[in-house]
């Protein structure tokens, strides 16, 4: 079995411990408990893992790189041992996240185990720790296992989304920087950016697929697990007191007519407009790109620069609605 994990590098990040995030002489992460971490460039590597289940645990010789990949500066054989070897809390302004400690285990074994190469997040769509903020850390502890799925993944359409236009329906990758979409607040309105990434359809990057009338949707559509559609009417007045909010696509799974679909290569497509915007995907009611550093840490390398190069030049963006939380939003789906 194959699935994908976000990776942030161990020398993207400070800590307070002497030794970093290396336990060095044992991996359950107790000398974290009590330190702070701060994000300093918060990049997100997709590592692909090749595995025997579906979880990304500690002490399981299964799970391997699927393909030789580059994990802090350092490239690793394919077929090289993974752990996730163990897990602790990060807290800031009242919001707390589970970081998984990604370990390669290198040759020659030694102390291996207690090296960390890097941090994975447990945690709702795009919701990975603020950068430049100082995280408080705590309950380290040995011995993860957390499925696949579990882990945050991008916010983007697949191909095949067709997006209105002033000319018309218009599929999202056709689109580029310069064309026009139609936004439900604000009329047409210039695409800055566009841009894809190409995965496997499995496990977290699995798409969810909407039938056709379902929500609104004049056709089938697939979008990833995190990407935000419009909800309204009385459930969003019942349980949030809002006439409209964004719910992650994968939180509406278990609504009859969505479903997740695996096996299919899929091309995952971003649209950035001067605001965040509401747009209008065969009559289903989505979002645009929110450049936060959530949004951005989801882009390859060379996305994000060409994105934060607009940015430079624009005010801090602002949610067209307000956003659900994975646990939030799954009260929908009830």
């Amino acid at each position: 079995m194959a699935y994908t994990i976000y990776v942030l590098d161990e020398s993207d990040l400070t800590v307070t411990s002497p030794t970093g995030l290396d336990g060095v002489t044992q991996g359950d992460g107790s000398h974290l408990n009590g330190q702070t971490m701060t994000i300093a460039n918060p990049v997100w590597t997709p590592i692909a893992i090749n595995d025997n289940d579906l979880n990304f645990s500690d002490n399981d010789s299964s799970q391997t790189l699927d393909g030789a990949q580059e994990i802090d500066g350092t490239t690793y054989a394919s077929g090289t041992r993974l752990e996730a070897e163990f897990s602790f809390d990060v807290s800031y302004n009242g919001d707390t996240w589970t970081m998984i400690a990604f370990n390669v285990r290198e040759p020659g074994g030694g102390s291996s185990y207690g090296t960390i190469e890097g941090l994975a997040v447990i945690g709702g769509p795009g919701d990975f720790p603020p950068p430049n903020v100082v995280l408080s850390i705590s309950n380290a502890q040995e011995g993860p296992s957390y499925a696949a799925t579990g882990y945050s993944t991008p916010i983007c359409f697949d191909t095949g989304c067709p997006i209105l236009t002033p000319q018309g329906y218009r599929m999202v990758e056709d689109l580029r920087a310069g064309d026009e979409v139609m936004t439900a607040d604000n009329g047409a309105q210039t695409i800055l950016w566009a841009g894809s990434r190409k995965a496997f359809g499995i496990a977290r990057f699995a798409p969810v697929e909407i039938e056709a009338g379902v929500l609104g949707n004049d056709r089938t559509l697939r979008v990833s697990q995190q990407h935000r559609i419009l909800i309204g009417g009385a459930e969003a007045q019942l349980f949030f007191g809002e006439d409209e909010v964004l719910v992650p696509a994968h939180a509406l799974l278990g609504k009859p007519g969505i479903q997740l679909v695996s096996g299919n290569r899929v091309n995952f497509h971003h649209l950035l407009l001067a605001d965040h915007e509401v747009i209008d995907c065969a009559g289903m009611a989505t979002e645009t790109l929110l450049p936060t550093e959530y949004g951005l840490a989801q882009l390859s390398e060379a996305s994000q620069e060409e994105v934060r190069q607009i940015l430079k030049t624009r005010p801090a963006y602002l949610p067209a609605r307000p956003i659900l939380r994975a646990y939030e939003a799954t009260l929908l789906a009830a």
